[in-house]
């Protein structure tokens, strides 16, 4: 066993300290034994310190992980971080919401003051002012958001996860030498991605806000979040929606915003597009995002000329979103870059920072410190490790240590175990290919537990009990 395998064996972090062609040479066999010597160090560890993981290995009634399968009984589902009570937001019963994210980390909140706390950014507020967790919330396109038990612990992979979707342009993105443009909607709140600009300015830009461009300079917080999710989630049942004087304050706001929309585009062009022709800049957001801004810019007569050695990423599927048959024209007739040759593409979520980077050969290679696996839709059961396999995608980020990474994704994925490819990467792959499992099943996205089928519905009653 050579010194870095020592390493690795000693604590996963060392993964990071690779480059990403040194961690797509190691021999799989390897990387196997290390992510299951890891998982089942990981689940001894925190079994004992995480109620919602010592209730859930009880009930499958696993004592102890004996081979990646047990992923498939003991990865939350990813509605898991959505699982508090409605009305307990509602009703601002904020003690409940903090024995609810009890379950799920390490860090003890038993003492935090929650005397004048009325809104959900209050109380996000006055947990990372008493305590190390910085939660951030999912943008509700489901109708709830999602409230995920990060800590200063894990802060510092997690933007490591974030320079390492440029892949060989990390270091280039890194050096803070060129701008950061996002058609992100605010600048700062509590979404993922306004984490990212607030460490992209205090790691990478000295302090200086204005390497950062966004569509908004606003704020988007757990608030915000919310009343849009309910908004949605009214609108796709044909619900009646009734909002509390707060948030229909909120909402007069927010109208208001939206009114300003046209402007916030001309403004972000100019500031974006126009001020930045012939320079080499950072570009990172969704697919959606990509064609908002090809879209906009048509409608105004104007073409992006960023530079051509500049670092372009997108993904992130559909966001709910169809898209028009030739919506990839459309961009681009308006960027200089070719696709996918000049694109850097990434399969990322907010429960791993082990994202997968897609190569020449058009194929997604996981990053090793994070455990991939498959399970059937229908039962709930993992997959063979072989061959080539279709079915709901498990992951396991091996780095954090305050809260559990194991999770059931909502995410229908095709995996090749045999490797292969022929860029030349060593391991498993994903066919590019992925979509969510309640679009391939008819809206229909049920988690069922390989072990015992109510697990994850008891876990649930058992956490906001």
């Amino acid at each position: 066993m050579t010194a870095t395998l020592a390493e690795l064996y000693e604590n996963p972090i060392n993964f990071t300290r690779l480059s990403s062609d040194e961690l797509f040479a190691l021999d799989y066999d390897d990387v196997a034994k290390l992510q299951l010597h890891h998982f089942q160090k990981r689940f001894e560890k925190l079994r004992p310190q995480l109620k919602a993981l010592d209730r859930l290995a009880e009930d499958v009634d696993i004592e102890s992980v004996t081979s990646f399968d047990d992923l498939a009984s003991l990865g939350f589902p990813h509605t898991m971080y959505k699982s508090y009570a409605s009305a307990d937001v509602e009703n601002r019963r904020y003690d409940r919401l903090t024995r609810w994210l009890q379950g799920f980390t390490t860090h003890n909140l038993s003492g935090v003051n929650l005397e004048g706390v009325e809104t959900l950014d209050d109380w996000l507020d006055v947990l990372e002012a008493s305590t190390p967790l910085r939660p951030s919330a999912s943008s509700g396109t489901s109708g709830k958001i999602s409230l995920f038990p990060r800590s200063t612990v894990e802060v510092p992979f997690f933007f490591e996860h974030f320079l390492r979707m440029y892949g060989p342009l990390r270091d280039m993105v890194a050096s803070g030498n060129y701008p950061f443009i996002c058609a992100y909607p605010a600048r700062h709140g509590r979404h993922s991605m306004t984490l990212v600009f607030d460490l992209m300015k205090q790691h990478v830009y000295g302090g200086r806000d204005d390497m950062i461009i966004t569509l908004g300079d606003g704020r988007t917080g757990a608030s915000e979040l919310w009343l849009a999710g309910k908004v949605r989630r009214a609108d796709t049942l044909g619900e009646k929606l009734e909002l509390t004087p707060r948030e229909q304050l909120l909402a007069k706001r927010l109208a208001a915003d939206a009114k300003d929309s046209a402007k916030r585009w001309d403004d972000f062009i100019e500031r974006a597009v126009l001020a930045q022709k012939g320079k080499t800049v950072v570009y990172n957001g969704f697919w959606l995002q990509l064609f908002q801004i090809a879209q906009e810019c048509a409608s105004r007569g104007v073409k992006v000329e960023w530079a051509q050695d500049s670092a372009i990423l997108a993904g992130g599927g559909t966001k709910g979103y169809t898209f028009p048959e030739d919506w990839m024209d459309t961009v681009q007739s308006v960027f200089p870059f070719q696709y996918p040759s000049q694109f850097r593409e990434v399969y990322a979520m907010t429960e791993t920072t082990a994202l997968s980077l897609r190569c020449d050969e058009g194929h997604l290679h996981p990053l090793p410190w994070g455990i991939q696996h498959v399970a059937d839709p229908e039962t709930g059961l993992a997959l063979p490790r072989e061959g080539v396999q279709r079915g709901r995608m498990l992951v396991m980020d091996l780095l954090p240590s305050t809260y559990w990474s194991g999770t059931a994704t909502g995410d229908d994925v095709t995996i090749n175990w045999d490797g292969g490819c022929d860029c030349g990467r060593k391991g498993p792959y994903f066919l590019n290919s992925i979509k969510r499992l309640a679009d391939t099943r008819g809206g229909d996205d049920k988690i069922t537990c390989a072990k015992t089928p109510q697990a994850f519905e008891r876990l649930e009653e058992y956490l906001t009990a």
